[in-house]
């Protein structure tokens, strides 16, 4: 499975949340701050427009417990990524590529959760078992994705 990955968003190992944060996925969800939550089976994405209100939330998640950078600067629970050009940090976990799920010319941004040894799980095998998670009403059409994707015809 994958998770969209659009504007800036913060992918949360569901992993970590269920092991670190008191509370778990409950608590989780107290802390997201807006609607543009979408999960998948090992991973929560939340996005954002600003670089000031992702890092708001991801302050949040580590006084909550979670583990963001750790001594390499390596991502640990939770990992920044960019719509074009994917995590932030290093992060060996974490899997970002684009695609078009549907085959229908709407090409996103995503990310999955690589092999458990580290290994790179390919695009296709991300989103084989299910569809692709987006957010609740989301649609292409009107998505930052689209907007990323088309060209202006810009011939005098």
């Amino acid at each position: 499975m994958a998770v969209l990955a659009e504007a800036i968003s913060v992918i949360v190992r569901k992993d970590a949340v269920a092991a670190r944060l008191p509370g778990g996925e409950a608590r989780f969800l107290e802390l997201v701050p807006n609607r543009t939550l979408c999960d998948d089976q090992d991973l929560y994405r939340v996005g954002f427009l600003s670089p000031e209100e992702t890092a708001r939330f991801t302050d949040a998640l580590q006084d909550a417990g979670l583990i963001f950078l750790g001594d390499d600067t390596c991502a640990v629970d939770l990992a920044v990524v960019d719509q074009q050009h994917g995590p932030t940090t290093a992060c060996t976990w974490l899997g970002f590529g684009r695609a078009d799920p549907q085959g229908a010319g709407q090409w996103v941004s995503l990310c999955w959760l690589r092999a458990a040894d580290g290994s790179p799980a390919d695009l296709a095998g991300a989103l084989a078992a299910q569809p692709l998670a987006t957010p609740s009403g989301w649609r292409y059409e009107i998505s930052l994705s689209r907007q990323f994707s088309f060209t202006p015809n810009t011939s005098a």
